[in-house]
């Protein structure tokens, strides 16, 4: 059976799999990154009480909550991560998927879903390094 040919690589030039090793090795662990057995017992108890994928429950979907994220990321800031306004439950399909995608729009892009949970923007955040338009932003402006 034939074989894809491997991928012509320049020397010295690194492969997506070792930068994707050396980024997870310069992001430490999980617990090193707050996610402590604190916060285990403050998301259990936050998914009891939000039982419901919020980010579902836009789209009209029914799901259960399976994890507790961030709406806003932390980015090992401490009173953004403990900040339980923004803790929205989800289910790992909209937190993994379409929420990532979000995040990588910026700013605006989570000021808008926020909004749209019925949340107020974070105030003096600046979790985000870089300033993009939301996908509403873009249809109104024509762009």
């Amino acid at each position: 059976m034939p074989t894809m040919p491997t991928r012509f690589r320049p020397h010295g030039q690194t492969s997506r799999r070792d930068q994707n090793a050396a980024a997870d090795r310069r992001r430490g662990s999980a617990r090193e990154r707050g996610y402590t057995t604190r916060w285990d017992k403050a998301s259990a108890g936050h998914i009891r009480n939000n039982p419901l994928c919020r980010y579902c429950d836009l789209g009209g979907e029914v799901k259960p909550a399976e994890v507790t994220d961030h709406l806003y990321p932390h980015r090992g800031d401490q009173a953004v991560f403990w900040n339980r306004t923004y803790w929205i439950g989800s289910c790992t399909t909209c937190h993994s998927g379409w929420k990532q995608r979000v995040e990588r729009l910026g700013r605006l892009a989570l000021d808008d879903l926020a909004a749209r949970l019925g949340l107020p923007p974070l105030e003096g955040w600046g979790g985000l390094k870089v300033w993009t338009p939301s996908v509403r932003d873009r249809r109104v402006g024509g762009g």
